[in-house]
């Protein structure tokens, strides 16, 4: 199985790796960067690419945390930690709901259910075999790599969930101790560090310009911003029609 997650290296080689990509100044509003299309916008430097970075929630699939069966499964966890009924404001996300209670541990949470097996992630991640397809078709001309800012056990009940759980060659995941949110200066040099690869070739596609695009549009790579994961297979036909594989 492809399923495993990815561990970058850290120590003394890191500032080395770091030095050698230029830091460019992004911001959402760079006209000359960006082409727009209903859903989609683009931020392309190159159209050689060998590695291609997906985010998961937001963009392959739709957001557990604001998804109403995961709302009332953590305000039940909430209810039995603080020994009390919640009220029925709290129907928000889950940073906000717990950041009302700081004597509760969010983290601690996110194991508890990702480990419980009687949470269904099949009632908020349905099957998608036309997405399955697209991705398989996909990885045989790029490298893949999903990044979330997830637990692993999380990730891969989503991606069975959904029936891409043997499609990436790697996953990183809140395991390796890094935030997508400032990427720019762990994960993606690293990356090209352990591919030999340029931040060039690199593109990522996800829902969120300030975790996702602009971390790697800082370094000098190439990204694809959908609004939701409504346009995920929209993205796949544009990288197939735009990118070919700088071998």
């Amino acid at each position: 199985s492809k399923l495993k997650i990815y561990h970058p290296r850290i120590g003394t080689a890191f500032s080395a790796v770091v030095s050698k990509h230029k830091y460019y100044r992004v911001t959402n509003y760079d006209s000359n960067a960006i082409q727009a299309r209903e859903g989609i916008r683009t931020f392309l430097r190159s159209t050689e690419v060998q590695l291609i970075i997906f985010d998961l929630h937001g963009t392959i699939t739709n957001r557990t945390s604001i998804h109403p069966y995961h709302i009332k499964y953590r305000n039940k966890y909430i209810e039995n930690k603080l020994g009390n009924p919640l009220s029925e404001n709290h129907m928000g996300g889950t940073d906000e709901t717990f950041a009302l209670f700081p004597q509760l541990d969010k983290h601690e949470f996110y194991k508890f259910r990702d480990n419980d097996p009687l949470f269904d992630f099949g009632k908020i991640h349905l099957p998608n075999p036309l997405l399955a397809v697209k991705l398989k078709s996909l990885s045989k001309r790029f490298k893949t790599i999903l990044y979330t800012d997830s637990y692993l056990r999380q990730i891969e009940r989503t991606l069975i969930s959904i029936g891409i759980h043997d499609t990436f060659d790697s996953i990183i995941g809140m395991e390796n101790g890094h935030r997508k949110s400032t990427s720019q200066f762990t994960i993606y040099p690293e990356l090209c560090s352990n591919l030999d690869i340029e931040m060039s070739n690199i593109l990522i596609v996800g829902d969120r310009m300030d975790k996702d695009i602009n971390p790697v549009l800082q370094v000098g790579g190439n990204g694809i911003q959908i609004e939701s994961s409504a346009y995920i297979l929209d993205a796949i036909e544009l990288i197939n029609k735009t990118f070919t594989n700088k071998t």
